[in-house]
């Protein structure tokens, strides 16, 4: 195999040229087929509905009585009062946060983990790919939380490098507003552990600043209803996610919808006057203890899921990188040199998240949620390939990357001339018989 990607044609250069132009056509076309959706998508509706009830009742009421994302608000609420539809305020916001983002990620592959040349430029074709994918501009708090998230791991590795007390406030703020951005991103919060578990002092004071910034957050709310402040995305007619996800994961296992869908709330409505709610579990946290085989069950399932449909189709064979590095680590991990020990920290971060994922969501996993996991394992399992000699595997890194290259134009291919997008319409309409 290795005498194919030597011939002229496949040449990396050439590929990451192609590729890149193929990304740019692929995101363009994307945001397109976006653009195109009704509006508001998805959890638009549920933040548009947040920002009704702050118009209403006011800022603080609103925060006060929990049905805001405090962290997000107070940023994006200022953008809302810009415009006449409120909903271009927090699609700015997206769009911001992501520029953020992927300046960030640029100046870390570049600077901090000096990825060099072919490995530099791999990393960025595939970024740009996963974000064209996701919707990266909706108006909901993604972006913002995934945002925290790149940012939180870049300071991590300036406090691995130099224990300035500035890296430390900055890491216990960041980490706070994730605790007010989503009740949800406290799944997140355990991975923080292996970055820090081995410094005391450091751990200490950035819990303690989290945990100030949390609660101030979330204090409105914790004073008035004793709980935390998220957006409310359940119905107004007293039905739940929770009801849903769990009825969802019945029907799949008797066959009546396909794995990792969900049923519509009028199809819950009907199961509810057909069956009663005694049997169903009200919460989230009730739905995971409420039957421990489904559970069990469901965490294989949705682990398979992430593997193959979702690491696989943004990571390619760096999958296998990141699965083989975590082995090693696993094994001879005090044996790493010092490029690779934050690494190290990273995928236990990767993992651990991932995990807790699978055992949280009970029936259909979204990629949004792997955004910034995503983003920044393919710096990470790229900072591998560089240091691949470091490992004595035989394979060459580049051939690696060149694979990967293939079959991310064969994936793009598909969208780019079948799927339903601005340019595969047109040719349909040209060659209706070849597209």
């Amino acid at each position: 195999m290795h005498r194919v990607f030597k011939t002229t044609f496949w040449t990396t250069k050439k590929l990451l040229v192609l590729s890149a132009i193929s990304t740019l056509l692929y995101v363009v076309l994307r945001s397109e087929t976006f653009m195109r959706l009704y509006v508001p998508y998805g959890d638009e509706r549920s933040f548009l509905e947040a920002l009704g009830q702050i118009k209403a009742n006011g800022f603080i009421t609103a925060w006060s009585n929990g049905s805001i994302s405090p962290s997000f608000y107070s940023i994006s609420y200022p953008f809302t009062l810009c415009f006449d539809n409120p909903l271009y305020g927090l699609r700015l916001v997206s769009l911001i946060c992501t520029i953020l983002t992927l300046i960030l990620l640029y100046n870390f592959a570049k600077y901090k983990l000096q990825l060099k040349d072919v490995y530099l430029y791999s990393s960025l074709v595939l970024i740009l790919n996963f974000l064209g994918y996701r919707i990266f501009w909706q108006g909901i708090n993604d972006d913002f939380l995934h945002l925290l998230i790149v940012y939180s791991v870049l300071l991590l590795y300036n406090i691995k490098k130099s224990k300035k007390i500035k890296y430390v406030i900055l890491l216990g703020i960041t980490i706070g507003l994730i605790i007010g951005t989503r009740v949800s991103a406290f799944i997140i919060l355990p991975g923080y552990i292996f970055f820090l578990y081995k410094d005391f002092k450091t751990t200490f004071i950035v819990g303690i600043i989290a945990l100030s910034v949390g609660f101030c957050l979330h204090a409105p709310s914790l004073l008035k209803n004793k709980l935390l402040s998220d957006v409310n995305k359940d119905p107004k007619n007293g039905l739940t996610w929770a009801q849903l996800n769990y009825v969802s994961q019945l029907h799949i296992y008797e066959g009546k919808i396909p794995e990792h869908t969900r049923l519509t709330w009028e199809e819950l409505e009907t199961y509810i006057e057909e069956n009663g709610s005694d049997n169903l579990p009200k919460t989230f946290i009730e739905s995971i203890t409420f039957n421990w085989n489904y559970s069990i069950k469901e965490f294989f399932n949705d682990l398979w899921f992430t593997l193959h449909s979702i690491l696989f189709r943004f990571f390619g064979l760096g999958l296998f990188i990141i699965l083989g590095f975590s082995i090693y680590m696993l094994k001879k991990g005090n044996g790493l040199n010092e490029n690779l020990k934050f690494n190290k920290s990273f995928f236990l971060f990767f993992w651990c998240y991932t995990f807790l994922l699978c055992f949280v969501v009970l029936t259909s996993l979204e990629v949004r949620w792997y955004t910034a996991f995503i983003f920044l394992g393919i710096l990470f399992f790229h900072q591998l390939l560089e240091n691949f000699q470091e490992f004595n595997i035989k394979i060459k890194p580049e051939l690696i990357v060149n694979i990967n290259l293939i079959l991310l134009l064969c994936y793009q291919a598909k969208f780019i001339l079948t799927d339903s997008n601005l340019l595969s319409d047109v040719l349909r309409k040209i060659a209706p018989s070849i597209f």
